[in-house]
């Protein structure tokens, strides 16, 4: 008998053990079970948003040009813009510094995708991303061409809400829904580069100074012809879009896509 209860005694503990085992197995696997639908739902929640605002560009291409360093071109030069707008050198008020250097804004023609719901004007956001490199300029002008000596480069966002407008120009008020399929259009003005102030205001350059503003440097220095910019275009809670802005000529009109 002694002996009977004892294999009794000894199923009932391998019973409870195999009772213990697989509960804490079926507590791993509902956990994991649970863990897995929620990543699930996350990411299909991510992807629908994603999907269902986003923006596509449908051509970029310069609106205005600028010279952001000051540099004087008295002696001519510049980026084969003398045979538009004033030439370089001849505008006397301007003490020569009137040949424009780079794209001081670009308009942008753009769509909201197929799909997308509930963009509204306020939610669009630009990014422009350049390498900004620290340049000091000398020469005194006057028909004399400046001497420029390159340092260290950095990366630079220049960034803003885009401010929707019909294809028209017509405003577009905040708050308004771009249902999908509409085609608006918007303006990015690049920062300036050059911040502190230096004098006289001729043969500027970027340095130390221009870091140590309140103000980020923008990318108005940096968008001259031959040069590229990233262009990124991001919609509150939705999708983003990216582009490369290949800069082959400043002339106003001039596509950059």
């Amino acid at each position: 008998m002694d002996e009977d209860g004892s294999i009794g005694i000894g199923a009932m503990i391998v019973f409870i053990a195999l009772i213990l085992v697989a509960a804490v197995a079926s507590t791993i696997i509902i956990k994991t079970a649970e863990e897995l639908q929620q990543n699930a739902e996350n990411t299909s929640s991510d992807t629908r948003n994603q999907i269902s605002g986003k923006v596509s560009i449908t051509d970029v291409f310069v609106s205005s040009v600028g010279n952001p360093l000051n540099v004087d071109h008295t002696g001519g030069g510049g980026h084969g813009s003398v045979g538009w707008g004033v030439p370089c050198g001849q505008h006397i008020d301007a003490g020569g510094m009137d040949c424009p250097t780079d794209v001081a804004t670009f308009a942008v023609i753009a769509r909201v995708s197929s799909g997308s719901l509930n963009v509204q004007q306020g939610d669009i956001h630009w990014y422009i991303t350049c390498k900004v490199t620290y340049v000091q300029i000398d020469g005194p002008g006057g028909g004399v061409l400046p001497t420029e000596t390159l340092g260290s480069t950095f990366a630079v966002v220049d960034s803003q809400i885009a401010d929707a407008k019909t294809l028209d120009g017509d405003d577009i008020d905040d708050g308004d829904e771009l249902p999908a399929g509409t085609t608006f259009r918007f303006q990015i003005a690049l920062s300036p580069t050059n911040l502190d102030v230096e004098a006289p205001l001729i043969n500027q350059d970027i340095e130390d100074a221009d870091f140590e503003t309140s103000d980020t440097p923008g990318c108005d220095a940096e968008a001259g012809s031959g040069q590229e910019l990233g262009l990124r275009i991001v919609v509150d809670g939705g999708g983003e879009t990216l582009a490369d802005l290949k800069i082959d000529s400043i002339r106003p009109g001039t596509s950059v896509m």
